[in-house]
């Protein structure tokens, strides 16, 4: 018996064509897992967060930004200090950064599991923030 070269196999069937040409997405920056949680104004919700905060205990302390704007927070100052700053790009997380009264400041938030070591309340970012030559290390959020 001889066999036959390609014999019982069968001509894959065509690849169906497309109707419309549908162009990639322009690719993103990444954005963190729970940036759905942030806040931003009606028709930016694609924009990048505005609103986020970093926050430790012992010592206790708070920075908040919105926009361009850092309030940071502590008990012998609950009114907070209010400065101007810039985002800057990061691959990852987030950094806001400036300069008050002449000293630097700069926060920064890294995705990462992180508890305030108070409560059982876990959170998505740890938070470094630095004024002058004092550094808070804490856990940070999306604001709310």
């Amino acid at each position: 018996m001889s066999a036959r070269i390609g014999a019982g196999r069968r001509k894959p069937p065509a690849a169906a064509e497309p109707s419309a040409t549908i162009p990639a997405p322009a690719p993103a920056t990444p954005a963190p897992a729970n940036a759905a949680k942030g806040k931003r104004a009606p028709g930016q919700e694609d924009a990048p967060l505005q609103a986020w905060r970093g926050f430790g205990t012992e010592p206790f302390w708070e920075a908040r930004v919105d926009g361009d704007t850092l309030v940071f927070t502590t008990p012998d100052n609950q009114p907070g200090t209010t400065m101007k700053g810039r985002r800057v790009p990061s691959l990852v997380g987030y950094v806001f950064i400036g300069t008050h009264d002449g000293r630097e400041f700069h926060l920064g938030l890294t995705p990462g599991e992180c508890s305030d070591g108070m409560s059982d309340n876990r959170y998505d970012f740890t938070a470094t923030f630095t004024l002058g030559t004092t550094t808070y290390k804490g856990c940070g959020e999306a604001a709310k």
